[in-house]
């Protein structure tokens, strides 16, 4: 799935990430209340810079046709109702 170190490192990454600090992101519907993702900000190197989430940060109203996995841009997960800050 990932051919190169530095992508599977910061989907690893990303993942921990999304599983410690959005641990009460599924108790929250889409839309009720902003699901905040803290990450570093090596994590984004430019704008196309993608970061992969399991689908459930978005929430337990997430639409199921969508992959487990979502790998998208910070603009990109902003529309999805996510904000991720950086440090």
């Amino acid at each position: 799935m990932f051919n190169s170190p530095s992508l599977r490192s910061v989907f690893i990454l990303s993942a921990s990430i999304a599983a410690l600090t959005g641990v009460s992101a599924p108790a929250y519907a889409a839309g009720e209340k902003p699901i905040l993702i803290k990450m570093p900000a090596s994590v984004f190197k430019d704008d196309t810079s993608r970061v992969c989430m399991p689908r459930t940060v978005l929430g337990r109203k997430v639409d199921k046709t969508l992959p487990e996995t979502i790998c998208e841009t910070r603009s990109e997960w902003s529309t999805r109702g996510v904000t991720i800050v950086t440090k």
